[in-house]
């Protein structure tokens, strides 16, 4: 393996490779001799890139970038087992006269050589993918109420399976052997609650559950585990919130972790859950955006407990690189901006800032020192490309399709590489000449000149127990002085011993009496109250306090208003 990671990217034109060094040169790897190409994969250990077409699928050897084995058929979904041993791909399910039942079109491949040694029929692409342990050891798929599991790779027979009613997804913990767990999704049905649980295996059966949260209120769930096995989080969600409080569904965050310990998600501001990742770095932290516009970064331990709240910005998505030195904060999608934060996890301090408009993809390098940003087809149909950005926030390559070019992908290519000094030192970035975004519109007088007009309150980032206000404005300052004042007061004549000066009382005014007329009642009232209001200043200013102009205005004005109530009394 070079000492160096490489990039492939895919275009409606050719497959190319990209070295992470000057002048990062493109060489083209296929062309388009082999037409429509769809898509591309590396393996999760960096040993082999795949692609597929129309009419086969290629793996090739990335230490050489020689072939290895090609599959012939349309395929429309593949994937590698995580030591890169196996090769999976899911084919569209077809019923023909000659297979009136259909025939299976998910298979199983030996990576190196091509040899299939593993087939089943998988109707529906959704959920098709068949899931590994860590090790390789344990492989299982869902086979609409049943989970079949085979082990060491032998797929003659299955030697376990899971039997349950409404049975809608399930994820297999990454955990090596001998231990492994397995988390469930059930849908509730006639009255019954939905259900999500862990259960170890091979003792499959649910009423042994090692953990079970039940809701009413969850169509789906997306589960989380860290990176050793141990502790994972489910996203329950409902197709359609019923209150209205959110376009997506209701969410909710429930978590579980092997020792059978369990209990709901509760976050510090309301408001949809954007993004949720566990340190790979690090098994006891994760990181979470959620609420609503401001939205709020925090980081907790597996208890659930905060560490650091990153405060609150323009976000939606959370990045974090293998090593878990950093995270990085991201806005992108809906928020028009791409305003990218990265903060490190030692000192909890922000390193790095920069702004990537129209992101459809990221990802960090695998020594986790740069970060790939691309705007993609069919996501976006204009402006196709990709940045390679430092952690600091500078920009080192930048690459603009040509016209009529689109690119469909680009991916680090995974693996373990020394650092280099870009994880010391920042280096000198060049000029991003990518149009901003076009701000929030202003009138013409308003133009050029600084605006203290803030839509949302912005939170800061600090620890927990630490004070989050933002900065106060000035209206806050002018009060809080103003408190601060009569305290000094206060304790001036309490060190003196003067008593303060006496209030100069104010006569009770008259019961109002109804002259019968509703529209002279009615005007009475008005009066009443403007001059209640009058006598609550004048004894203000009895006190001692200074009275703003308007209100002393107020107070000169009292003898007219007497006037016009004796009249309406008459």
């Amino acid at each position: 393996m070079s000492a160096t990671p490489h990039i492939a990217g895919l275009t409606n034109k050719n497959i190319f490779l990209v070295e992470f060094k000057e002048p990062y040169g493109e060489k083209t790897l296929r062309d388009e001799t082999t037409p429509n190409i769809r898509s591309i994969i590396y393996s999760p250990k960096g040993t082999y890139l795949a692609y597929r077409s129309d009419r086969k699928v290629e793996i090739i050897k990335c230490a050489d970038w020689s072939t290895t084995a090609t599959i012939d058929g349309n395929v429309k979904d593949m994937f590698f087992s995580p030591l890169d041993t196996y090769f999976m791909v899911w084919e569209m399910f077809v019923l023909t006269k000659e297979t009136p039942q259909g025939k299976p079109n998910l298979h199983v491949y030996k990576s190196a050589t091509g040899e299939c040694i593993g087939s089943f029929m998988q109707k529906n692409q959704a959920g098709w993918e068949p899931q590994w342990s860590s090790d390789e050891k344990l492989f299982c798929v869902q086979m609409t109420s049943r989970i079949l599991f085979y082990e060491d790779g032998v797929f003659d027979r299955y030697v376990q399976h899971l039997q349950a009613d409404k049975l809608k997804s399930f994820s297999l913990s990454p955990s090596p052997g001998p231990s492994y767990y397995l988390a469930v999704f059930t849908l509730g049905k006639q009255g019954q609650p939905s259900a999500w649980r862990v259960l170890k295996y091979p003792q499959l059966d649910i009423t042994q559950s090692v953990v079970s949260r039940s809701t009413f209120q969850a169509d789906k769930a997306t589960f989380y585990w860290n990176r050793r096995g141990t502790n994972i989080f489910a996203m329950t969600q409902t197709d359609v919130d019923k209150t209205g409080g959110s376009y997506y569904g209701k969410q909710s965050l429930s978590y579980g972790d092997v020792k059978g310990n369990a209990g709901n998600m509760a976050f510090s501001k309301e408001g949809p859950i954007h993004a949720l990742s566990w340190n790979p770095g690090n098994s006891n932290e994760w990181v979470a955006v959620y609420g609503h516009a401001p939205a709020k970064a925090t980081l907790f331990n597996a208890k659930c407990d905060p560490l650091y709240e990153f405060g609150t910005g323009s976000w939606n998505a959370v990045y974090i690189p293998p090593e878990g030195n950093y995270v990085l904060l991201g806005g992108f999608g809906n928020i028009a901006s791409g305003h990218i934060e990265v903060w490190t996890m030692q000192g909890y301090k922000k390193v790095g800032t920069c702004s990537a408009p129209d992101t459809t993809s990221l990802q960090w390098d695998p020594r986790g020192e740069t970060f790939l940003t691309a705007t993609t087809y069919p996501r976006l149909t204009v402006g196709n490309g990709y940045k390679i950005w430092h952690y600091t926030g500078a920009l080192l390559h930048k690459h603009v399709c040509q016209e009529k070019e689109n690119l469909l992908g680009i991916y680090w290519r995974p693996g373990q590489y020394p650092k280099s000094e870009l994880s010391r030192a920042a280096p000198k970035g060049i000029e991003d000449s990518t149009p901003k975004p076009v701000g929030a519109y202003r009138p013409p007088g308003a133009r050029n000149k600084p605006s203290n007009f803030t839509l949302h309150e912005h939170e800061k980032p600090h620890r927990p127990g630490e004070n989050a206000s933002a900065t106060p404005s000035k209206q806050a300052i002018k009060q809080r002085e103003k408190r601060e004042a009569r305290k000094a007061k206060k304790a001036e004549e309490r060190a003196t011993g003067d008593p303060p000066p006496p209030q100069s009382p104010v006569a009770p005014r008259p019961a109002f009496v109804s002259t019968g007329d509703p529209e002279k009642d009615k005007k009475i009232k008005n009066l009443n109250k403007k001059l209640s209001d009058i006598d609550k200043l004048k004894q203000q200013r009895a006190a001692g306090k200074q009275l703003e102009l308007n209100q002393l205005a107020k107070i000169e004005s009292e003898q007219v208003l007497q006037q016009e109530l004796d009249l309406l009394r008459l």
